[in-house]
């Protein structure tokens, strides 16, 4: 498939850390360009988790390998039928099972650019895992999920309750940090959730209702 073709060009040129972060930001900005809505979505999780990593205090090593896991987390959308990804109402089933298809398409995707460093691959493979081991692709429970997949797991969560999509309103700020509170435990890590509320309480907020562009 395309996307497998481009990922594989990429890799082949990729050799300094200006062509790495190149390599990244080509694959966002087709993420973007293919469905806007996710585009957006990506950036606004990336930006999350570096503030996580900033009140985290991680070294700047730490700190790159969480951004590109953030920016490539919903990469493998990239071989995913448009129409699924925009699709108002409920999924049927089969649809459902292919949309989590996304998490292992993507780590095939980025696999590829070798030059990724493992925390990034995991933060991909892990932002769908959940505490209470109920999340996937592989129902990690726990330490067994990565710390980068923990964080980009709350990141990814919050932007998606307060943004609008094809199938739901935006909730309030305030609303899904309550629901993210609550999660504490169950979907998320219960040392990380506190700080990542405290984090959006105190430090402004991403607008509170954002429709797709």
């Amino acid at each position: 498939m395309l996307a497998w073709w481009i990922t594989g060009r990429l890799a082949a040129h990729s050799e300094d850390s200006e062509a790495q972060e190149a390599c990244v930001q080509v694959l966002g900005q087709m993420l973007q360009a293919r469905d806007h809505s996710t585009g957006d979505h990506t950036d606004r999780v990336t930006e999350l988790a570096l503030r996580m990593a900033g009140a985290l205090a991680w070294s700047p090593a730490q700190t790159q390998a969480l951004r590109w896991g953030a920016l490539l987390h919903d990469i493998g959308k990239l071989t995913l039928p448009g129409t699924l990804l925009t699709k108002p109402g409920q999924l049927a089933p089969s649809e459902r099972a292919l949309l989590r298809s996304h998490v292992e398409r993507g780590l095939s995707l980025a696999t590829g650019l070798e030059f990724l460093p493992d925390a990034a691959l995991q933060g991909i493979r892990d932002h769908h895992e959940r505490w209470d081991g109920h999340g996937y692709p592989a129902g990690r429970v726990a330490g067994e999920i990565s710390v980068a997949g923990r964080i980009i797991a709350l990141c990814d969560v919050y932007d998606a309750l307060t943004s609008a999509r094809p199938y739901k309103a935006a909730w309030t700020a305030q609303e899904a940090l309550a629901k993210i509170s609550a999660g504490a435990g169950r979907h998320f890590d219960p040392v990380l959730t506190p700080v990542f509320v405290s984090l959006l309480q105190h430090q402004n907020p991403q607008p509170e209702c954002r429709a797709p562009r």
